[in-house]
């Protein structure tokens, strides 16, 4: 009897094992690819992409215990295998891969120093591949003003739950925390994703993933795998779109360090469900000659915008709209010394409008990083934060299609490295699904 495919199936399939990612990788990870084996280290990443495919390692192998299915799989792999220079053909096909012998390569792989060099050239492939669907170009679209949304990445933390819950007296996640969110405690791994994409559908690539080490830290978690991709992608990479982990102490580092703009909302400084008040941080006072008049205008920022203030009959300071960007400017600070950013906005004045030129970085004896914690580049009044900022909603649909493949939503294996290896697998599905659809091919 043959097990029937879905269509949709076949598509991944194909997908799967005509693209050259699973041969790339197996090629750069040496250590693992040393032992002769009865299957390939490719056909074993294969095997990690497909369960996530399936559901459950427990209905692979059902589904690969009819025997057309693991011809099909064969002949797919060996095709592909056929193409790549790298590649290792299966000269038999014998015996079906089966999780029992999956595991032990899975173990072998998640050990020191196999496991971060995987990653690490997981990231690099993956970055060839965004290039590929025409995703993160130096030459591409976008400007620092207005970055295209193709040049821009974007990443969210979601809780993985443990197969076995906390108060289980017999077996039990070692590696699972506490997590505190908006909605309460959530007991499990944090695991990152850093992604990009383009507007068409399946067009988008996972670009890194990692873990959260220390409860709370996440910020430091998404900063390191933007920093991963970063080495591969450079100048490609013109926005970094996250969620409010992100404060001025890491939007600093990301425009200083990497000479990106960062487009996320400014945290309020009181927040009761339907009134939201930010925090007034002054920038300085600009002057502008009229006439042989001088002209003296205050700007402030406030909840990312920058405003003009002046006082009322009362002294109350009041605040302007927010002021329109003109322009976003970068420039090296030296040699191998990071970058600099400067915000131009329009200032409005009866007698003479002007262009003021704002730094979003800390000023002298600013240890608090108050500044770039406040102010925004590309402030949520800009037309132009909605569709960088839209972004952020995709990482919520990764995290989401990535657990629906999970059986009851908890982690498919014990162990953190095991469950961001299952993650990597099912990006590795999600990758070559969009090499498949929107690589061009050699006529």
């Amino acid at each position: 009897m043959t097990a029937v495919r879905p269509p949709h199936h076949t598509t991944r399939l194909e997908a799967l094992f005509g693209c050259p990612l699973l041969h790339d990788i197996a090629t750069d990870i040496s250590p693992v690819g040393r032992r002769r084996r009865r299957h390939p280290v490719a056909l074993h990443l294969a095997y990690g992409a497909l369960a996530r495919l399936y559901g459950s390692s427990n209905r692979l192998d059902t589904e690969l215990a009819h025997r057309s299915n693991w011809d099909h799989i064969v002949t797919l792999y060996n095709s592909g295998a056929a193409l790549h220079p790298n590649g290792v053909p299966l000269d038999a096909i014998g015996v079906p891969l089966t999780v029992d012998t999956y595991r032990h390569f899975r173990d072998t792989l998640t050990g020191d120093p196999t496991f971060d060099q995987f990653l690490d050239t997981f990231t690099h492939h993956s970055v060839a591949i965004a290039h590929a669907v025409g995703l993160l170009h130096i030459d591409g679209p976008g400007s620092r003003t207005r970055p295209a949304p193709v040049r821009t990445i974007y990443g969210d933390g979601t809780i993985v739950r443990p197969l076995y819950r906390p108060e289980n007296k017999g077996r039990r996640d070692n590696d699972a925390e506490q997590h505190t969110r908006h909605d309460g405690h959530i007991w499990g791994n944090d695991l990152v994703t850093i992604a990009t994409r383009g507007p068409e559908p399946h067009r988008r690539v996972i670009l890194a993933v990692g873990r959260v080490h220390n409860v709370g830290r996440e910020a430091e978690t998404a900063i390191a795998l933007i920093r991963r991709v970063h080495r591969q992608a450079g100048d490609g990479i013109q926005a970094v779109v996250y969620d409010g982990a992100f404060r001025g102490t890491h939007h600093e580092v990301l425009m200083t360090d990497l000479g990106v703009v960062v487009v996320n909302k400014v945290h309020p400084a009181t927040n009761d469900g339907e009134t939201k008040t930010f925090r007034q941080i002054p920038l300085g006072q600009w002057t502008h000659t009229v006439r042989k008049r001088t002209c003296t205008h205050t700007l402030v920022t406030c909840g990312g915008n920058v405003h003009d203030s002046t006082l009322d009959d009362t002294g109350q300071l009041v605040l302007s709209e927010p002021l329109p960007r003109r322009q976003i400017r970068r420039y090296p600070r030296g040699r191998d010394s990071g970058w600099r950013f400067s915000l131009g906005v329009d200032v409005p004045c009866p007698k003479q409008s002007f262009t003021a030129w704002i730094s979003p970085h800390p000023q002298h004896g600013d240890t608090n990083h108050r500044r770039p914690d406040q102010l925004r580049l590309i402030p949520d009044s800009d037309p132009w934060f909605q569709t960088l900022y839209g972004l952020r909603n995709d990482s919520e649909a990764i995290n989401a299609a990535y657990k629906r493949t999970l059986v009851a939503d908890r982690a498919a294996a014990l162990g953190w490295r095991r469950q961001l290896l299952d993650l990597a697998s099912w990006a590795i599905l999600t990758n070559t699904l969009a090499w498949h659809q929107h690589a061009p091919r050699p006529r």
